[in-house]
Order: C-alpha cells, then structure tokens, then sequence
C-alpha cells in the first residue's frame, strides 16, 4: 500500500489562517448585526478607570521680580588706581560726616574695643553697620570684594581711623599700617580727631 504523506508549509499556513480569521470575523458581525456586538464590547469609562495615587505636589516659590522696562545705567568704569583713589577718599569723607553725626547724636564714636574691623561687611559683628542709621547706603571699595578690598574702622569710642587700600602715588602713603592689614601693599587713611 503507498501511503501518501501531506506537508504543509508554515510559511503558506500562517496568512490561511489569519485570512481564515478575518472571513469569519464578518460573518460573524453580519450575521449577528453590529447592535448586538456593541453590547459584547465594553468600552471603558472613565468612572471605571482606577483613582491614581497622588505624590507629593510642587508648590512654586515666589515669582522673580519683573525685569525694568528701561535698564539702569552702570556707571563709568574707573579707568585706573588713581581714579578708584579719587573714589576711596570721597567714601571715606561721607562716612567721617556720618560718624560726625553720630559723635554729635551720641557723644561717642561707634567703639570696636580698639580692634579693626571691616566697615560693614559682617553686619553682626562690625560696629561700623550703625552707619546705617544716619547713611543711605555704605559705601564699599570700587574693586569689589569688601572683605579684602574693603574699608575698615577702628575706634576706641572717642578717636578713630579708617582704612582703604592705596593703589597710585598720588595721595600719601598711610604712615599707621596695621599687622590686621599686611595683605594691603599701602594704605589711605583718616583720623579724628
């Protein structure tokens, strides 16, 4: 007897069945009508949908300032040592007209015991800050960074003497140069009385 074997091929059978799925498929919905298939699906609604779990919300911080509508001019740079000198002694002769305010206000001078302090650099500690009261703003060194290129104050209550760095010849070298401002090569300084 001669028994015959069929193969099929997996690469031919597999679109005959898709194909196979899709013609039942309509037969199906025509033969049943697409009002009865609509009650077989279900669409989700969103009351079915689970409630997500909320995490921890961001609460913005304040909104930055608006930017002005016209900029504010800067003021011309200092050319040189000579001109930021020029600026240090008119700083340091609106802080003696204040510090003369407040001799006349309070019979003293702001006292650092004798010791140098920086003008108004560490408001809790600088005796200098009480300024404040009697000036609109305290001036600072024109090069910035007025824990080392700053103004500094010492008084013993009754007398004082303020510092600024010197940088050009044209005014005198301080003859007072305390070891607190052996990091500054010369010095500008003012005294009372």
């Amino acid at each position: 007897m001669n028994e015959s074997t069929v193969r099929i091929d997996a690469r031919a059978a597999i679109p005959v069945a898709v194909l196979a799925v899709v013609v039942l498929a309509i037969m199906f919905v025509e033969l049943c009508g697409k009002e009865d298939i609509s009650d077989l699906v279900q669409e989700p609604s969103i009351a079915d949908a689970p409630t997500p779990t909320l995490g921890p919300t961001f609460t913005p911080g304040p909104s930055p300032t608006p930017a002005p509508v016209v900029p504010t001019p800067s003021p011309t740079p200092l050319t040189g040592g000579s001109d930021r000198d020029v600026t240090r002694v008119q700083d340091l002769t609106a802080v003696q007209a204040s510090l003369a305010e407040i001799f006349a206000d309070q019979d003293r001078y702001p006292d650092t015991e004798g010791t140098i302090q920086t003008l108004c650099v560490f408001s809790e500690f600088d005796k200098g800050c009480a300024l404040e009261d009697v000036m609109a703003a305290i001036p600072s060194d024109p090069l910035g960074e007025p824990s080392v290129n700053g103004y500094w104050y010492v008084s013993d209550g009754s007398s004082y003497t303020l510092y600024a760095r010197r940088e050009a010849e044209r005014l005198p070298d301080c003859t007072d140069h305390p070891d607190f401002l052996s990091h500054v090569p010369s010095l500008i300084c003012f005294s009372a009385p």
